[in-house]
């Protein structure tokens, strides 16, 4: 089928009708696997396809979506999105955005080896997780649902301003969640490996890290109150800078509705501190040449060396600033507009490994999961969450925590990082969230 005709057909309507158009043409396939002792429990494959089309006409705006790419179907869509459009409020910065160049370049997101692989394989992946989850300690008991999941994606987009590119991406991960037992004790820990390559997944890893992880919490006891060092493991800290990407973009700013309002050139956290949003990162799982409405993708220094510099932005949000888009429009699917989301959003890792930050701490709460992260408040700052991990006592890792909270006020807490260490590690939460092992100090531990 030509996309490229099938684009073309929405413009040259909305043309007739002297508006502007986007067209969105997304398709694709998913798998998703589940085990349980050894057993396959759930096996769903699905393909995918759709068009969306985005109409301005003099500031008023209007969206339809099919998936049904017949002619008939495709101009019924695109008279909807007219319609809608007459009938919807005017907003004099809701435009297209001016088409750019997009650089030529290998982003390494999309592996033929992905779609190659047999179902089989992907069975006899899943199995291999939870097997090594169980494995890896006598007290691991079982596993919450061994999962493999992956997916292929084809994206063409154009508009009447003369854009129109295309892309492919892969993604493939795994996950597991490990329930250890020691008589009435249970501590649970969570296994992930993601990847845009088959070749970087690796079903024993993954499985026992939940394993032993789970096995090493078992008999977690809280520890007093008091004010102490915590150094966050980067599962741990994906909440928190999840965060953080909600905070720090344009749309947050203008509805007044970030911490960090009214910060802008003002140091917000420790010289240590670098935070990016690079959606041209190699491999990237948010990696793509262009953004969801034609703009080119970037690399995006938000906060360096503790300055507030940047904010995200999408054409909407930059022609409410005279600014420019920093590449970062997105959506979920064919079926909705796009929206300000992050991409690659990271934390800069530092030059330390994760032993030899925990080495410097005297006295501290090394954390490994956190709790009820959606507590986490980027509008007002509040941060307090549940954790689990274990207690450092010079330099070393000791005895397992459990049922105690942490808590710092966000501004505070940025400005309290010590230091970064260099285990960057991605996690597909709302877009591509990215932590290393760090150091935070003067948090309260609340406990008994």
């Amino acid at each position: 089928m030509n996309y490229s005709q099938i684009a073309q057909s929405v413009l040259d309507q909305a043309r007739a009708a002297h508006a502007e158009a986007e067209a969105y043409i997304a398709t694709g396939s998913q798998t998703e696997i589940s085990v349980d002792r050894g057993q396959v429990e759930k096996l769903s494959k699905a393909g995918s396809k759709g068009l969306g089309v985005r109409v301005i006409q003099n500031g008023q705006m209007g969206y339809a979506y099919t998936s049904d790419f017949s002619p008939a179907s495709v101009a019924k869509t695109t008279q909807a999105a007219l319609m809608l459009a007459q009938v919807s409020d005017a907003d004099e910065y809701r435009t297209l955005p001016e088409p750019q160049p997009i650089a030529d370049a290998d982003l390494q997101i999309y592996d033929p080896e992905i779609e190659a692989q047999s179902t089989d394989a992907k069975v006899a992946f899943a199995k291999a997780v939870e097997a090594a989850a169980l494995a890896a300690d006598p007290r691991v008991a079982m596993t919450n649902r061994a999962t493999y999941v992956d997916g292929v994606a084809h994206v063409h987009l154009a508009n009447t301003k003369g854009f129109s590119g295309g892309y492919a991406a892969t993604f493939a991960g795994s996950f597991v969640m490990a329930i250890a037992a020691d008589g009435d004790e249970r501590a649970t820990a969570f296994g992930l490996g993601v990847s845009t390559a088959w070749r970087d997944l690796d079903a024993e890893k993954i499985g026992r890290e939940a394993g032993e992880r789970a096995a090493k919490l078992l008999g977690g006891k809280p520890v007093k109150t008091q004010e102490a060092t915590v150094v966050y493991s980067p599962f741990a800290a994906a909440g928190l800078v999840g965060a953080l990407s909600r905070a720090l973009t344009a749309e947050s700013m203008q509805r007044n509705r970030s911490f960090l309002q009214g910060k802008m050139g003002q140091e917000v956290g420790s010289d240590v501190l670098t935070i990016l949003d690079n959606g041209r990162l190699p491999g990237g799982m948010a990696t793509r040449p262009f953004d969801d409405e034609g703009v080119p993708t970037n690399a995006t220094r938000l906060i360096d060396e503790g300055v507030l510099q940047a904010v995200l932005q999408d054409t909407y949000t930059a022609n409410r600033e005279n600014a420019q888009s920093t590449g970062n429009a997105s959506r979920g699917s064919h079926r909705g507009a796009p929206s300000l989301a992050p991409s690659n959003f990271y934390i800069q890792p530092g030059p330390q490994t994760p032993d030899e930050l925990i080495g410097d701490v005297a006295n501290g709460f090394y954390v490994v999961n956190v709790m009820n992260t959606a507590a986490i408040n980027p509008v007002s700052g509040d941060y307090s969450v549940s954790a689990q991990g274990f207690w450092i006592e010079n330099g070393a890792l000791t005895h397992p925590v459990n049922n105690v909270t942490i808590a710092l006020p966000l501004d505070k807490l940025l400005k309290n990082v010590k230091a970064v260490a260099n285990d960057l590690i991605f996690l597909p939460f709302g877009g591509s969230i990215g932590a290393p092992t760090l150091r935070v100090d003067g948090m309260m531990i609340g406990g008994i």
